[in-house]
Parts: C-alpha cells; structure tokens; sequence
C-alpha cells in the first residue's frame, strides 16, 4: 500500500512529530511506501499561504490514494479536507490532541476552534486518535461515528538505574513547558518536600516564553540544585536522563495518550498522571484505575499540589511502595505493544 503522511514540521520534538515519524518508519518496515510531506507553519493559526500549500498537497495527490493529515492543520483547514475528498482522495485525520483541549484559550476561541474541528472531522473519510479515552472523548464532543484508536507503540530501551546505585531520587517531567502540562503543580508539591532528598529536571522547551520564566521564578524558591530546566534534549542526553529518573510526573489538564508515560515505562520507571486523561490508559494499559496494588505509579487530581505532595512524600519515605511501583513497571515493560503493532492496527484500520 503507498501513504502519504501530511506533517506540519513542527519545530523540536513533541508526542506528536515522534508518534508520526515511528509510525511512518513502521509502515515502511512493513513494506509498504509512505511519502511524507511537510506543511511548515503556525498551525493551527496558520497563515493564508500555508493554508494554500496544504490545499494543494492535498489537491496533488492522486484520486484514491490514502493520506494521513495531521491534525494540527486538518483541524484548522476544514475546506481543504473536502476538497481533497471530494476530488476522490481518502483522507484520514491522524488527531494528536483537540484543537479546543489546549490551556490558555478564550471561550470565543474555543468555540471557534471546536467548529472548525468538527467541519474537518465530519469532511475526512474517517478519524485516528492515538488511545480509547481519545477516541471517547472525540465521540463525546462531536458525535462522529468513524473514529478509531490506534495506540503509539514503544521502542526497546535498557531498565533504567535511578538512583539504586547512588544518589536521591530523581523525578522527571518530560514535556513541553506549556500550561497544559501543569509543571506549576509539580513545583508548588516539591515546595512542601524541601526537607526530603531528592532532585528533580523538567526537561522540555521553550526555555524563552513568559510560561518558561515563570516556572524558573517558582523553581528559585527552592533550595539551589533541586530542579533543573535543560531544555529539549534528544539522543544520548535524554537518554542519559532518563537512566538517572526514578519516576515520571505527568500531571497535565489534558492528555490523549502521553507517550512518556510508556517510553518510562520501557525502562521499568514508574508515573504519576492525571485523573481523566488518556495518560491513564498509558499508565494501566486499560485496566482499572483504582487497582493500586497492580498499578505502576499513580493517578490524581492534577489541580491538586497538596494531594501530589503528600504522595510524593509517601513514596520518597516508603521503600517497600517504591519497590511495589518500581515491580509493577517493569512487569508492565513486557507487555507493551511495539510500532510495527501500531502500524498493523493503522492498516486494518484504513482498509476498512
């Protein structure tokens, strides 16, 4: 079968851009031929000229064919996506995370937001969103019926160290420092446990914006050395990071899968998400939230700093639930689905 992957070429590395770059290597691997086209732009505030470009991706390709559009920019261009479908192209919208689900939008925005969605939605011969919750959460506001889920797989990686060797414990967030990601909350819960050793990196960018500089504000109330800000790291460093991690912090407003969560647990570290997001299909695999025994970390509130610093108080001074965590990690390790699982879930999908 020959794809066409249409990406935005978002700038640095986000669960989107990896999730589309492995899924198109996997489909690859599996013999069949993905062209991949980059429409480079501020989408979903994209300007006119990259909204030409991609009508014309998308008008370029030939009658029949299947293109996957991310949805960044098939949410954004709903005229587009009729376009191309009714010129005979089947085009499926690979949705990351709802335009509306982003922090820091006014209603008006939203709503707007959320009617150009629906449009794209309801034109595109069907929907891919990357977990069940998602694709629950798509029916919920759109009442679409051709949504399907198609989880991300994992790459293999080594268990991770931690700090058994020596050393504090090492928390990591792993993520763009956005809002939605909620490192504010993390950094009021470390506030509270200042008296206990540990250290802690939110690695992710940009380092730059308004949001940045004021989570670095919030960080210098802590003891010098707690908490460091390298920025996005790839390749060996984030994999030097990540052997030094005892567990992942995941408390974002929104999540519709959240990669990190088992890329973490690929290296036996368990993850603290929050309640209601996909990332707690990422953490159980499906099944039951409330199964505290068999769970590799935790699921809260994530608008709750004092319930997240008295959890990490428990863990930081409990030996036997760290090793519970830790036990419940690696035994998830063995059961995660790989790309070329992803890829085979996309292609029985499609060929509906």
């Amino acid at each position: 079968m020959d794809l066409t992957l249409v990406d935005p070429g978002a700038p640095g590395p986000s669960g989107g851009t990896i999730y589309n770059d492995r899924l198109a290597a996997a489909l690859g691997d599996a013999g069949h031929r993905v062209t991949m086209i980059l429409v480079r732009g501020d989408w979903p505030n994209a300007s006119a000229h990259h909204h030409r470009v991609l009508a014309a991706a998308l008008r370029d390709v030939p009658a029949g064919s299947v293109v996957l559009v991310d949805g960044l920019m098939a949410s954004a261009a709903p005229e587009a996506v009729r376009a191309a479908v009714d010129a005979g192209v089947i085009v499926w919208v690979l949705l990351h995370l709802p335009l509306p689900a982003e922090t820091g939008l006014s209603e008006a925005e939203q709503t707007a937001l959320a009617a150009s969605e629906e449009a794209a939605l309801r034109h595109a011969t069907g929907v891919i969103c990357t977990s069940n919750w998602a694709r629950e959460d798509l029916q919920r506001r759109y009442r679409l019926n051709r949504v399907y889920a198609v989880p991300p797989g994992t790459e293999p990686a080594e268990i991770a160290a931690g700090s058994s060797q020596e050393g504090s414990p090492h928390l990591l967030m792993l993520g763009s420092l956005t809002p939605r990601k909620n490192h504010s909350v993390v950094l009021a819960a470390l506030g509270d446990l200042v008296d206990l050793p540990w250290t802690a990196s939110l690695v992710g960018g940009p380092l730059d914006g308004a949001h940045a500089t004021g989570l670095r504000e919030l960080a210098g109330k802590l003891p010098p050395g707690r908490v460091s800000f390298p920025g996005v790291l790839q390749g060996p460093a984030l994999d030097a990071d990540w052997a030094r991690t005892d567990l992942l912090l995941l408390p974002s407003v929104a999540e519709t899968f959240g990669m990190v969560v088992t890329e973490g647990l690929a290296r036996g570290i368990p993850g603290v998400v929050g309640r209601g997001t996909g990332a707690v299909e990422a953490l159980t695999g499906g099944t039951a939230a409330n199964d505290d025994d068999n769970l590799p970390g935790a699921v809260l509130d994530p608008s709750d700093p004092d319930r997240l610093s008295e959890l990490l108080r428990t863990w930081l001074t409990d030996a036997a639930l760290r090793q519970s965590w830790r036990t419940a990690a690696l035994r998830r390790r063995d059961t995660l689905p790989t790309w070329a699982t992803t890829a085979t879930t996309l292609l029985k999908i499609i060929d509906l």
